[in-house]
């Protein structure tokens, strides 16, 4: 078992809500309220990647656990391309994924 830094077991967070008052998620497909982490995956082109290689990026997400169905809210967010992006120009800026909470 691991302990904490000053020598004792770890401690559990402390919630400062009801738990009960918490809504459900449920599939947005077949209403199951069970879900398992999965990875969406994005393949990175050598031309935009920092180390100047092809590379695949995990992103860890939820799917229902009944039909896979992965829910709109668990989808990340990904900006939409700017004009100035599409030139030819190098761009300034890179976009980054962001995870809606």
């Amino acid at each position: 078992m691991s302990k904490n830094r000053f020598g004792g077991p770890p401690q559990q967070p402390q919630l400062n809500f009801d738990i009960a008052q918490a809504e459900d998620v449920t599939c947005e497909r077949c209403e199951n309220y069970t879900f398992e982490q999965v990875m969406l995956m994005k393949k990175v082109s050598a031309l935009v990647s920092p180390t100047g290689k092809e590379a695949v990026v995990p992103i860890p997400t939820f799917a229902c656990n009944a039909c896979g169905h992965i829910n709109k809210g668990f989808l990340p967010v990904i900006p939409k391309r700017s004009d100035t992006e599409n030139s030819t120009e190098t761009p300034t800026r890179k976009s980054t994924l962001v995870l809606e909470q």
